[in-house]
This record gives structure tokens, sequence and C-alpha cells, in this order.
């Protein structure tokens, strides 16, 4: 079938006239400014030449910067490009006929004329002023430049291929080539398909940049509909934005008349009201197909193809979607013109009633469909580097912020480049997804709060965050069960005696709730099948205060990681297990345990907390030190003790915690070391920590036993000593095994180091417990110092040691919250004095053989092999005959007095469940003879009596009730009767 011929179309009136019209204008503003200029160039005649020179020089420079300005050079070279003389020839028509008719205008012009002079330089100053105004607003320089976003990363789309992270480039210039190629078909359509955030208007960027290069032959149209979704009509909108884009292109005037006719032939008729009369106003009878011919006519004549972006398809509703692809088809008569859609297919298909119809649609409607993805390795390329590229839009953070943020980045890109990478796509599988993960990061002012300082672990921060970002109603279900000191369905849980960490029954209900990837990222985060959690004895301490899952006791990890997103708060280094890992790596370096502890993250008046869990961690992976740290940390240790409190408001002060890590360290650490490997577990080598102890050998002079009580270190270096000696005991399962074999090896090589454990327990310390009542003996017992005297007397300074304790730190209990406070402290004081003032005694003087609480230190001689329990009546003999003997000091009374309300008995041991704490024959000696008790109160009762009657307010505490002399010596004194009548038929018994 041959071709229709295209049939002539009507010349555009409208054009010609406006040309006409404005060549007509400018004649008859020539004539005027001549008319005008003439009057005033009559008063110039004895100005100076050179003045006016100058100021007609200046005129012609500001009306040529301001022509500069507009372009109008450009717009001018278009003009000529276009070859329109049939428009030159409408202009100087216009002249021409400004000349005809200048005899009609006889009487205007000689007003101008007439007109005075002055009306010229008014004229011309007021046209400069104009033109001026513009040109200082544009040239002025700026009083303040704008400061460069630093701290967030704009979503913004690329334009350079400098920027291009993802090597499209390549694949946007074969696109470009192929669409230039293509020529010119009605209906032809591309579509660039892929998801958000995938890249598609940067593709596009690059495309038209390569576009560029053929600006002879191609116009670009970018039509953004999303900007247009409030007005009713797009297709003249897409009209309007198509006729600018050509018209900053080429000189084509005819072409807005036409778009403006196709416009309102689009529209339909169109009402309007004169003075209350409705009137319509119907189109011309012209066809739309007539129009599209009068538009692709005026595209053939300039030679150049448009190509038209519609981009953001995918982000409309379904309803303006079938609005603009409408108007695409309306202009298929276009035959210049080259159709670009950028779209998800599955978004659009969601926005459907019928997704699978409106895919057929969308086939059908397409005609050549390029899909876009991005590789993970891609994302991960750029996390791990990339981003340190000046050309990068995330090069607006500065680099130090970026390098602090570089730890997640990295794990991010670990994560990216393993097996899950896949189930991780949905949320960051993009450079806008992984744009507003760092700008999370930021918000959170994470490049503050120093990563490496806390226990926070990256994955699990990295899904808590995805959580957060990507679905947000979970993750406000998880804060709202998790914080407050709550424990929900989410973090794991061991019950009491259980041994394995389990998830709760709620928890597998919200992944069944929440399938694909939320679910994928719960389990990652809680699930103990995912995260591996064995038997609970084989997770590390690390991972236990590292992991999110964990959120019970002491561990309340989930509540940090939701306190650090929510509320930005990071943990103080103090409360990190981080921090004293590092300490302890220091330590293993070679670096002074003494100089850490100094340090300002482990002040003592920080509070004793950080000290406490520094050795803990220590002395937990001191396995692997070499002889030089091993050495240092059992020296500091021993130097630090006094600076310890001795009271503490649970459990004991740290002072006493202490002791036991002393006495693991040595047993990990104080044997069989050297600068390099450590030597094997045998009893020549482990008998090194008897040689600490003792101070013997290569320790000569360094003996533990003596460090412990120096003479500076007073009662309270007793107090560390018993402790000591007492935590060596074999029956007492302390977990000492090499400490407790170099005692025995020490004193007897040739002794089972293996067997019953209250042998094991006779033979170890035996030497030690002679060793250190042999120092008590030198230091009080010879002296005839009065041991209870002095433990009364301890300052109450040095039980709380350096550091701040609650509810105050002054001594004899004055604090800001007055007197009650004051009463309790006190109290605490008094306790602890009777304390330690009972368990040392008590340690020494203790017959009882290994029974799983100890062997007591009186159960040997003090010396050889016997044991006889010569210790234990030493002690006797001087606790009775020094102590409480009121011949030497007749107040000695009354430290007899406190020991006995000291050693009440609990109404769970005595059965008096009505009566509180009682005296029994059992208990009220504390470890000393009662026989000899007996023999004391006969001896002493009745003065003990008379003096007692004048101090019936005493009181005495203890950390389990307070006694009074009032209420609790009566039954003290009759069970000291029962005593001594035991020791009298005793003693009435004639010698075996």
């Amino acid at each position: 079938m041959a071709a229709t011929k295209p049939v002539m179309s009507m010349p555009e009136l409208l054009v010609f006239t406006k040309l006409f019209v404005i060549g007509f204008v400018l004649a008859e503003v020539w004539r005027a400014a001549v008319y005008l200029g003439g009057n005033f160039a009559a008063t110039l005649s004895a100005a100076d030449p050179w003045v006016l020179s100058v100021g007609l020089l200046v005129g012609v420079l500001i009306c040529l910067s301001y022509a500069f300005k507009r372009e109008a050079h450009v717009a001018t070279a278009r003009m000529v490009v276009s070859l329109r003389f049939d428009l030159l020839v409408a202009l100087f028509i216009g002249i021409w006929v400004n000349v005809l008719v200048s005899p009609l205008l006889v009487s205007v012009h000689s007003a101008l004329g007439n007109a005075d002079p002055n009306w010229a330089p008014a004229i011309l100053l007021m046209l400069s002023a104009i033109l001026l105004s513009s040109l200082v607003r544009q040239c002025w320089p700026k009083l303040k430049k704008t400061a460069p976003q630093l701290y967030f990363i704009a979503d913004e789309e690329i334009d350079d291929e400098k920027e291009d992270l993802f090597e499209s480039i390549s694949q946007a210039r074969s696109f470009a080539e192929t669409v230039l190629a293509s020529g010119a078909h009605p209906g032809l359509i591309f579509g660039v398909e892929g998801p958000w955030g995938v890249g598609k208007t940067s593709f596009i960027n690059l495309a038209e940049q390569h576009w560029a290069k053929a600006e002879d032959r191609v116009i670009v149209c970018r039509f953004e509909p999303l900007r247009y979704t409030s007005e009713p009509d797009l297709t003249g909108r897409l009209i309007r934005d198509l006729s600018a884009a050509i018209q900053r292109r080429v000189f084509a005037p005819e072409f807005r008349p036409a778009a403006s006719r196709y416009s309102r032939l689009i529209k339909g008729k169109a009402d309007f009201s004169f003075f209350g009369f409705r009137l319509s106003l119907e189109p011309s009878q012209e066809t739309v197909d007539a129009l599209l011919d009068d538009i692709d006519e005026v595209l053939r004549r300039i030679d150049r193809r448009v190509i038209i972006v519609i981009d953001d398809l995918d982000r409309l509703d379904a309803k303006t979607v079938n609005n603009v692809l409408f108007a695409t088809r309306q202009t298929f008569k276009l035959s210049r013109a080259t159709y670009i859609l950028c779209y998800d297919t599955e978004v659009l298909a969601e926005s459907q009633e019928e997704s699978s119809r409106a895919r057929e649609f969308l086939e059908k409607f397409v005609t050549v469909k390029l899909s876009l993805f991005v590789d993970s390795s891609s994302i991960r390329d750029f996390l791990r580097r990339d981003w340190q590229r000046s050309e990068n839009k995330l090069g607006l953070i500065p680099s130090d912020t970026m390098l602090k943020l570089g730890a997640v980045l990295c794990e991010l890109a670990d994560i990216l480049n393993g097996d899950l990478a896949a189930s991780y796509l949905p949320v960051v599988g993009d450079m806008r997804k992984v744009k507003r993960f760092v700008n999370a990061m930021l918000l959170m002012q994470i490049e503050k709060s120093d990563l490496g300082r806390t226990d926070f672990n990256r994955r699990d921060l990295i899904n808590l965050m995805l959580l957060h970002l990507h679905f947000p109603g979970l993750f406000r279900r998880i804060y709202a069960e998790e914080t407050e000191g709550r424990c929900g369905d989410f973090s794991v849980r061991r019950e009491y005696g259980e041994s394995e960490f389990k998830n709760s029954v709620g928890f597998s209900k919200w992944v069944e709730m929440y399938p694909g990837t939320a679910g994928f990222l719960l389990s990652q985060l809680f699930d103990v099948t995912d995260l591996e959690l064995s038997h609970a004895s084989g997770v590390e301490e690390e991972v236990l205060a590292s992991r999110a899952c964990f959120n019970q006791d002491s561990f309340r990890n989930l509540e940090a990681y939701l306190k650090l997103i929510v509320r930005f708060a990071t943990p103080e280094p103090q409360a990190t297990f981080v921090l004293y890992q590092k300490a302890v790596d220091q330590v293993r370096g070679g670096v002074p345990v003494v100089s850490i502890l100094t340090s300002p993250d482990f002040q003592l008046a920080r509070g004793e907390a950080p000290h406490d869990q520094f050795w803990r961690v220590l002395v937990n992976r001191s396995h692997d030190f070499t002889n030089a740290p091993a050495e240092d940390s059992i020296n500091a240790l021993i130097e630090y003790l006094p600076r310890y409190s001795s009271i503490a408001l649970s459990d004991r002060g740290l002072r006493q915690r202490s002791i036991y890590s002393l006495l693991r360290l040595l047993d990990r650490s104080g044997w069989g070391r050297t600068s390099g490997r450590r030597l094997p577990n045998t009893n020549e080598n482990t008998v090194e920590i008897a040689w600490r102890i003792f101070g013997e050998k290569p320790h000569n002079g360094k003996g533990i036993l003596h460090r412990l009580t120096s003479s500076d270190r007073g009662i309270l270096g007793w107090n560390d000593l018993m402790l000591f000696r007492l935590q060596c005991s074999a029956d007492r399962q302390g977990q000492l095994h090499n400490l407790q074999s170099a005692l025995i090896a020490h004193a007897d090589r040739r002794a089972p180091t293996s067997g019953l454990v209250s042998t094991l327990a006779t033979l170890g310390m035996r030497k030690l417990s002679q060793e250190v009542f042999a120092l008590f003996k030198r230091t009080y017992i010879d002296p005839q110092r009065n041991f209870h005297a002095e433990a009364s007397a301890i300052p109450a300074e040095t039980l709380f040691g350096e550091a701040p304790s609650a509810p105050g730190h002054e001594e004899n209990g004055v604090s800001a919250e007055g007197e009650e406070v004051a009463t309790s402290l006190n109290e605490r004081v008094s306790s602890a004095r009777n304390t330690i003032r009972s368990f040392i005694i008590y340690q020494l003087s203790n017959p009882s053989p290994p029974k799983g609480s100890g062997v007591g230190c009186g159960y040997y001689d003090e010396y050889g092999d016997g044991d006889d329990k010569g210790i234990a009546a030493a002690m006797n003999r001087y606790v009775f005959g020094v102590c409480f003997n009121p011949g030497c000091k007749e107040d000695n009374i009354f430290y007899f007095l406190d020991h006995c309300l000291t050693n009440l008995t609990s109404p769970l041991v005595s059965g008096n469940f009505e009566g509180g704490y009682v005296a029994t024959k059992s208990a009220l000696p504390a470890g000393l003879d009662p026989l000899e008790m007996g023999r004391y109160w006969r001896q002493h009762g009745e003065l003990i009596r008379q003096r007692v009657n004048g101090r019936k307010d005493n009181y005495v505490f203890t950390t389990s009730y307070k006694a009074s002399y009032s209420d609790d010596l009566p039954q003290i004194f009759d069970v000291l009767d029962e005593l001594a009548e035991d020791a009298v038929a005793v003693d009435a018994k004639p010698d075996e």
C-alpha cells in the first residue's frame, strides 16, 4: 500500500504576527529615542567630550553585560542556525510599516521632539538601574557560603561517570547507543526496570551524558510525573515540558502554538462565565492527528529526535500511572520521538487489583525492556574501600568519622560476602538502603561512642538497626518487652538449674508472624539454633557480655543495644567487657599493671567495680602469661589489697574477693613461667607456688605470708592472711589443684598429690598453718599484745579503703544524709570489726580436721608432724590469759562479752524461731576450747556480772543481727554457767 502523502499544514499566523509587531515596536522605540536624545544632546554642547565618551561606554557595557548574562548570544545563535529568514522578513516588514504609518503619528512625534530634554537621562538612568540591579544581584559575592552538609548523606542520583560505584557506565553507554541507533519509530518505548534504589535515575543520567555528545541530533526531555500528580491534565503537562525542552535547544517559535492547540484539543470544551451567563467553547474541528502532524513537522524541520524519559512511574498510584501511559500513547503519532519509561514491575503490579493483568499490560506497552541489577560484591567493595574516593557522595562525611564507622561497614561487607547475602539484599541490596543505614549510624553518633571500646557485637548491631529501619513495628515491640529491666519473648534464657540456653515459647510465634526478611533477622539475633549456643558452661564470658540475645541477670546486653539505637546512649567504658579485655592484653604485652590501674578509666575515685572486673578478667586469662606479666600481676594485686574495701553493701568487700583472685593467679601463673613457653605441670615446677608463699629460693624476702601481714597493714592484713590460708585447704573444693599440690610437695616431695581429699588437705595445710601461727605468735603472743583490743580499734577509713563507698566514706559515719545514715554506717563499721576479729581468732584456734570447710590452724602442733592441736592450746592460753584477762586490764572482760554476743546461734539451727538468735554451748566458744571458757567463767564470772550492770545499753552488731547487753547477756550467762559446770566435772576427774 502506497504511503499517504503528507498534506501541507497551514502557516502559523501567530508567529509571523508576533515578529511583525516586534519590528513595528522596535522602530517606534528607536524613533522615540532619537527625538528625546536629540533634545538632550543640544544641552551637552559645552560638556567635556571625555565625559560623554565614558558615559556612552558605560551605558553600552551595561547593556552588553545584561544581554550576555541573559544568554542573548546563545538565543541569537539558535536563530541564525535555524535559517528562518521568513521570520526575519516579517520583522523588517514591521519596521517598514512603521515608516509608512509615521505620518499618522506626527502629533505624537512632535510631542516627543518638543519634550523636556531631561526625559532622556531620566529614562536612561531608570533603564540602567533596572539592568544594574539584576547584574549586581547576579555577580555580588555571597556574604556567607552555605556550609556543606557534613553529617548525613543525601539520597541523590549521580550525574557523572566518576561517581559510578557499580560500574554501570559501560551498560549505560551501550543502552544510549542502542537508543540512538534504533532510529525514530512511532510507538517505540524502552523500559528501564529495576527495584527502588537500584539506580534507574542515575543510569539515565549516565546515558544522557552519551546522548549529549550527539546534541546536534537529539533533544532529551525528562518528564517527572511525580511532580504533577495533582494536575488533572498530565498530557498537557507533558506537551509543555516537551516544548520547553525543545525551545531550550533550538529556535522553533511555531512549536509552542502547535503544542497549545494540541493541549486544548485533549482537554475538550472550555466553560466560562460572563455577567452571569455560562458560555462553552468547543475546540475546532481539527483532529488530533493533524495537530500531531504539525508538531512532528516542527521536529522534522529542525532535524532533531526527541528522547522522552518518564521517570519514577512506579511511585504513582494506579490511576495516575494509567493517565501517564495514556498521555504517552496519545503522542505516538510523533515519529521523531522515542520514549523511555523507568519503573519497578513488582511495585506497579502490587498497586493494581490484578497483578497478573498489570504485568501483561506493561509487557504489551513496553517494546524493549532493560532490567538493572546490583551485585552484592559492588556494595561490598563500596563499604570496604570505595567510600573513600573523593568523588563519591559519601565524601561529604569527614574521613575520620567514616573511619570510626569502618568497623560496622566492614562487618556489613562481610555479611554481603557470605552465604547469607541473598537474605540481606532486601534491606541492604542497593545504595539507597546503604545510605539510610549509614545515616542511621550517624544519627546514633556511633562515631563518638568508639565501638571498639564497647561490647556490642557488630553483626547483632547491624541486624537490630535493619529491624529498626525496615520493620519499626516489630522493633518497637522488642523495645517494649526487653527494656526497663524486663526479659520478654525475644532474649534467650536459662532457667534455674538448667544447663542450656533456650528461646521463650513466644519467640517462635513472632518468627511465624513475620515471615521473610523480618523473621530471618529475628532468627539471626535470637534463635539459639542459629546462634549455635551450646551448653551454658561452654559459652565464653566474652560472648555472654556481647551478644544481643542475652538480657538476663548481669548481662543486660539487648537493653544496651536498644538504648544505643533509640536513645543514642552508649555504656560507660567501665561497664564494658572489652575495656578489661584490652587492659589484660596490655598486661600480656608488657604494660605494668599499676599504670593501667592508675589510668583514668580505672581511677578508684570512680569506685571499685572497674578494679574488681579487671582482676576477674585478668585471672581468667592469665593461663598464657609469661614470667614478666605473671610476676607483675601478683605483686600489683598484693600491693593494691589495702586500697580496697573490706565492707560491702552485699556479699563481701573487694578486699576479701581479691584474696581468692590472688590464689587463682598463683595457681594459674605463679609457677613454671619463662619468657616463652610454659613448663610442664609437674610437682617439680608447681612447687614454685609454695616458694612464693613462704618466700624461698628465687622469691627470698618476698614471701606472700610476710607481705600480707606487714606492720603497715595492721589487723586487716591478718584477715587477708587467714582468708588466704583457709582457701588453700583442699577440702574446700576451691579448684586450686596446682597450689594445693605445691604445698604438699613443698612439705614432702615423696607425698602423693592425689587421693583422699581430707588426707591431701591435712598434708598441704600443715606447714602453712604452722608458719601462719609462728607469725602471729611473734607479733602478738610473745609481746603480749591484746589482739582483741587492736581489732576493736580498726580505723573506719581502712575498712572502706580508698574508693568512695555508699552511703558515705567519712570516718564515724558523718555524711550528708544525716543521723540515720551515720548510725547505719557506724553499725556496719562495728559489724565489720567484730566479724574480722572473730574470723581471725576462729581460724587460728579452730582444732577441726578437714570436713569440707577447711582445716583449722589449731588442728596442728606448732612444730613437727604430730597433729595434737598444740596451736589450739597455745591460742586458748593467749586469748583467755591475755585478751580476756581482767588481770591484765579490767576492761578486757568486755572483749569476752563481745565475743560471746558475736557468736549467737541462728533460729534455723537452734529451732527457736520465736526467740531469735540464742546462745548455745556449741556455738558460743567459736573455735575456742569450751572447757577453757568454762574455767575462765568460773574464775571471773562474778566480776563480769558486777561490771556489766553499768553497761546495760551496750550493743554488738554482726552481719546477721544486733545483740544487746540487757536482753542477750542473761541467756549467755546461763550457758556459761553450764560450761563452768562441765569444766568442774572434767577437772574433778582423776587423770587417767
